[in-house]
């Protein structure tokens, strides 16, 4: 089998779902940077962005989303991360120029580049090829920075139901479950959410788990 091949676009899905059905869980992680990055962030409705949910965060595997700066505005990931832990999903971004790549550890990767014509094309790379692109990224993904909420002016007041709702949204349950475990209704449970996104002054529960980790109220004592 060739190290680097070109594929064909309509073929990108099936890739994944064949090399993420075939990588061991703890193993499972993708990462995007450049225009995959930018793209799953800026337009989650697009067929790209539907196929990261499906084959990659709702089966439990973890992202890494680098992406230019200025291409990432402060509500850019809500629409693709509403509802997802915190620890699933890490955004960095970059004032440095990035390719446009995506990883899964590091059996396989596709780049989008120039084709002989000028025309984009997607690469498919395995093997040596995949692992030499893997260390590019972990050089450029360790000089980026994190991207968090900004922050708020406002003093932060939670009363003892919402830390606990805040310590349940942290662990990634489900809004029944957490009900049940609070003796509450789905309904108050969910009000109790809407509070702490008030108090913190974020707009989803993604932003709010960032928020409480750089603040320190999700560690354990």
């Amino acid at each position: 089998m060739e190290l680097v091949c070109p594929l064909d676009g309509a073929a990108v899905g099936e890739v994944f779902r064949r090399a993420l059905a075939e990588a061991p869980h703890t193993r499972g992680f993708m990462q995007l940077s450049g225009r995959f990055a930018t793209e799953v962030v800026r337009h989650p409705n697009s067929d790209f962005s539907r196929l990261i949910r499906t084959e990659v965060l709702e089966r439990g595997h973890r992202l890494r989303l680098l992406a230019a700066r200025i291409a990432v505005p402060n509500t850019g990931t809500r629409a693709l991360l509403y509802g997802v832990p915190a620890r699933q999903v890490h955004l960095r971004v970059s004032d440095a120029p990035l390719p446009d790549l995506t990883l899964l550890g590091t059996e396989l990767a596709l780049v989008r580049a120039a084709g002989p014509e000028g025309q984009p094309q997607i690469l498919l790379a395995r093997h040596e090829a995949t692992a030499a692109l893997y260390q590019f990224h972990q050089v450029l993904w360790g000089h980026a920075k994190a991207l968090l909420p900004p922050p708020s002016d406002r003093p932060l007041s939670l009363d003892d139901a919402q830390r606990e709702v805040l310590r349940m949204l942290g662990s990634g349950m489900k809004d029944d479950t957490a009900a049940r475990q609070m003796n509450v209704s789905v309904r108050t449970y969910r009000r109790h959410v809407a509070a702490i996104l008030s108090s913190m002054d974020v707009n989803t529960r993604f932003e709010a788990g960032l928020k409480a980790a750089a603040l320190g109220l999700l560690s354990v004592n």
